[in-house]
């Protein structure tokens, strides 16, 4: 995982199956993890010297690594960054929730990410996993 951590999933749903889809095709999953910036994490080193920043890649990895995790898709698994926007910085120390909505379509899994940090909006991001299948059993962590 970037930064040397992995994100503990903190809550998994499943929404209701909709209408007219039959009843073994799931709704949207919404999945929350979070983890805590590690200020001595390397990866940082560079990312400004001085003025430590997660750069806005490491916020799109956070997601991936989530809903790869969630997916019981290999960490590797090719993803499509659909839209990224960087709200405010995240910074060592700060505590980072990702809430992902995934939903099934006909070009795989899409996921709209909401990234917080300690509490402020951080970033909003968009991927898609082309060819996934959101309706793999999630594996529970320990909360």
């Amino acid at each position: 995982m970037m930064l040397e951590q992995a994100l503990t999933i903190v809550d998994i749903d499943r929404g209701p199956t909709p209408a007219g889809t039959g009843a073994d095709t799931p709704g949207d999953v919404v999945v929350r993890g979070k983890l805590t910036v590690d200020e001595n994490d390397p990866f940082l080193d560079g990312h400004y010297p001085g003025f430590p920043l997660v750069p806005g890649f490491g916020l799109v990895q956070y997601v991936h690594d989530l809903v790869t995790g969630v997916l019981g898709e290999p960490r590797h698994r090719p993803a499509v960054v659909e839209r990224a926007r960087f709200l405010s910085p995240v910074r060592p120390g700060d505590e980072v929730v990702v809430e992902a909505r995934l939903a099934r379509g006909e070009h795989g899994v899409r996921t709209d990410a909401e990234v917080t940090a300690d509490g402020r909006p951080a970033a909003r991001i968009r991927l898609r996993l082309p060819g996934a299948e959101p309706d793999h059993n999630p594996q529970e962590q320990s909360r």
